[in-house]
């Protein structure tokens, strides 16, 4: 027969006829017997909206195609791109070789790699923090938005003017088309009615 545990609690909570019993609150930790605290709902997060999730995989998006997606169009054209380099150092003093002109198409996008990954730091932390409806990082993102959309509008003259033949035109245009849709998607879905009462309704607790 098995001893009585001397650290059990004396009383039992007594549930009379027709009581349900309250839901355990996440992380409450006391003893199964005794009743639940009461857990006030103004003390939770209100429930995020899809409207700002949209916003925070927009504004994401925008970013990994910039640091990603970007360099990855020049070293797939690196050929053209080391064949340009080569061709247009024939008149230099010191004119490059063939493996020098192939080593500077190749390194170039990954250096152009890095410098983006750096530039995207702001965009990916205000991202992330507008999940949880932070006005702030809305307003950083709204302010970032407008260089965005002016980079997505050179890239477009680029890819259309000829400068970069090394990537092929519909692949360029294919890209910007991705990246201006991202950032605009992204700006539009955090300032929607939805998205402005959540970020009140953080903003007051």
């Amino acid at each position: 027969m098995s001893e009585p545990d001397p650290f059990a609690s004396p009383f039992h909570h007594v549930r009379l006829p027709g009581q349900t019993s309250a839901p355990t609150p996440p992380g409450y930790a006391g003893h199964p017997g005794l009743p639940m605290p009461a857990v006030d709902p103004r003390a939770l997060p209100p429930p995020r909206p899809l409207a700002l999730t949209t916003a925070s995989w927009s504004w994401l998006a925008g970013a990994v195609l910039v640091v990603f997606g970007l360099p990855a169009l020049f070293f797939a054209g690196g050929d053209a791109f080391a064949d340009e380099l080569y061709n247009g150092s024939r008149d230099d003093p010191e004119p490059l070789t063939r493996t020098e002109a192939e080593f500077g198409a190749r390194f170039t996008p990954v250096l152009f790699g890095l410098g983006f990954a750096v530039l995207a730091v702001p965009f990916v932390l205000a991202a992330l923090k507008l999940r949880s409806g932070r006005d702030w990082a809305r307003v950083l993102l709204a302010a970032l938005g407008v260089p965005a959309l002016l980079f997505g509008l050179f890239m477009l003259i680029s890819f259309t003017s000829g400068v970069a033949p090394y990537v092929p035109s519909p692949v360029g245009l294919a890209w910007v088309a991705l990246f201006l849709v991202s950032v605009v998607a992204g700006f539009v879905a955090m300032f929607l009615p939805a998205s402005n009462h959540h970020v009140r309704a953080v903003r007051s607790r």
